[in-house]
């Protein structure tokens, strides 16, 4: 292509990022592109007479630097003007429309040019707290004007978003430039009247090839620092007309150390996980662990999150299903999913936390049912344990009073639980109806306790009076399972009809069975189920063994 290709390359790649226009030799010295040689030389020496006076010279144009070169970046910038194949790259990224301008281009096109770099330029010097990067000031140079403050290292959160219309307007309009020929004609017009033999027009289609590349470069030299990646997402997609291939291989190239950073970061802290055997161990592991994920991990997996669409190649998402499933294994750690221990809060923001990273479906499944069990398990404790402990407690009091043949005594334990029963079961169908365990555990221990009761009111027959009546009703009222309510139905029937014939409790009389067939008499004999069976197959024997004699006598 030509020997221009290296050097206007080699501009081109110093110029790319986020200090596209902060490093622009003419924002640096204050020259017009359009000035002359001699031009120049006067600019030079005017800043080199007011720097030994110790007078600050400030800029010339309308995107004045927050501070004042020093003597290394002023003798830098000149040196790219004095080289025409640096100064031609310089040119294409700052003002046009000048008093010296010569070429025969149409006002409008240097109007939309310059507006182009004047909005792309405040979009970035707003990123940067005013355009403003740390800067070393050499000795002897020029002094900071009183009341100047200087700007901050780095790029800043900004509170409003001003900025947002100049991205928009800086991507509109040069996407708009570079479809024109005539910006190419005016970069070949300027290297005629540059008129140096180091200058080809071969420079001028270097440009054309990596202007787009530069442009993406700005923005995205951000994406691996800014504190607001969501933010500076959507100012990508602004350009990606420029191709989404060029966008995402220059966040690639911007953001592999932070993938490679998590990468090793996380192979590190799962290891640490996994080195943990004991329960003390396995907790003091999760702590470090987790702090680690909170602190650098997750804000790295978001930043190349928000940036995962642009095309890059980057395993992004396998790198945040690794992020969750880590971050549900601390949560899991740090609160195990039983009742022998109160939940901590630390473990549902860490899955919290792990949801928000949009994991695989098979992770995000895993992570939501123990987020369903730790719900459960704070539930428990909260709620259902301080009404299910002492029911549980009264049940086997009752249990072993009846053993001991203390009806009474495991009645009254059963009537004095009635008021927590009634409120578990309440419970079981507000709060603890969603949960997939402990409702069930509820009806269980409701089912026992009118087991009990039912219990209770037959041993108290005869003799309970109307507290056996009581317990059934308690019983009918507490049990949950189809068999221990036909017992239950099936007792209370019969106490009713105990009481419907005129025998209160406490009669010597029992209940007068129903009266059998013959039938019924003869198949019970037949069975030996019934109570004359043994009389009568005895007899039957003792014939059968007489008529044997008698046979064999005769």
């Amino acid at each position: 292509m030509g020997g221009d290709a290296p050097v206007v390359r080699e501009r081109l790649r110093e110029l790319s990022g986020p200090e596209l226009y902060r490093r622009n030799a003419f924002r640096v010295t204050g020259a017009s592109t359009c000035a002359a040689r001699r031009a120049i030389v006067r600019r030079r020496q005017q800043i080199a007479t007011a720097a030994k006076a110790g007078v600050a010279v400030g800029s010339a144009g309308e995107l004045p630097l927050p501070d004042e070169a020093g003597p290394e970046e002023l003798r830098a910038a000149f040196d790219v003007l004095d080289h025409p194949q640096r100064r031609i790259v310089d040119e294409l990224f700052w003002f046009w429309d000048a008093p010296d301008a010569s070429c025969p281009c149409g006002p409008e096109l240097h109007q939309q040019h310059d507006e182009a770099v004047r909005a792309h330029a405040r979009a970035l010097d707003a990123e940067w707290g005013g355009g403003a990067g740390p800067r070393r000031r050499g000795a002897g140079g020029p002094k900071r004007p009183a009341g100047k403050k200087k700007g901050p290292g780095g790029p800043r959160r900004d509170t409003g978003r001003p900025e947002d219309g100049y991205w928009q307007t800086a991507a509109r309009l040069w996407r708009k430039l570079l479809g024109q020929r005539a910006v190419w004609a005016h970069l070949r017009h300027r290297v005629t009247t540059l008129d140096d033999k180091r200058l080809t027009e071969s420079a001028v289609a270097v440009l054309e090839a990596e202007v787009r590349r530069v442009l993406v470069s700005a923005v995205a030299g951000l994406a691996a620092r800014t504190p607001d990646p969501a933010r500076l997402a959507r100012y990508c997609s602004q350009w990606t007309w420029t191709g989404r291939g060029v966008l995402g291989e220059v966040l690639e190239e911007q953001l592999t150390p932070v993938y490679e950073s998590v990468e090793r970061e996380l192979r590190e802290t799962g290891e640490q996980l996994a080195d943990a055997f004991s329960e003390d161990d396995r907790k003091r592991a999760a702590t470090a662990a987790a702090g680690s994920l909170r602190a650098r991990i997750v804000p790295a997996v978001e930043r190349l999150g928000a940036f995962s669409g642009f095309g890059m190649s980057l395993g992004v998402g396998q790198l945040s299903d690794t992020t969750a499933l880590l971050l549900n294994n601390c949560a899991v750690a740090l609160s195990p999913a039983s009742d022998t221990a109160r939940p901590v809060r630390e473990s549902f923001d860490l899955l919290d936390l792990a949801l928000r990273l949009k994991p695989y479906e098979g992770t995000r499944r895993t992570i939501e049912r123990n987020r369903a069990r730790l719900d459960e398990a704070g539930v428990w404790f909260d709620k259902a344990k301080p009404a299910f402990d002492p029911v549980v407690t009264a049940v086997e009091t009752a249990a072993r009073q009846l053993d001991r043949n203390d009806a009474r005594g495991a009645a009254g334990t059963l009537e004095a639980a009635t008021p927590l029963l009634h409120e578990l079961r309440r419970l079981r169908r507000g709060a603890l109806a969603g949960l997939p365990d402990i409702p069930e555990a509820v009806d269980r221990l409701s089912d026992s306790a009118a087991i009990l009761c039912n219990n209770c009111a037959i041993a108290l027959a005869p003799g309970g009076g109307d507290r056996g009546l009581r317990l059934l009703e308690l019983a009918e009222e507490f049990c949950t399972t189809q068999e221990t309510r036909v017992r239950i139905t099936a007792n209370r029937l019969l106490l009713d009809r105990v009481g419907g014939v005129g025998m209160p409790y406490g009669t010597p009389y029992g209940v007068r069975p129903p009266r059998k067939s013959v039938r019924t008499h003869l198949e019970e004999i037949y069975y030996g189920t019934s109570p004359i069976a043994a009389k009568v197959w005895t007899w039957v024997v003792v014939l059968l063994i007489i008529g044997a004699v008698v046979v064999v006598s005769g």
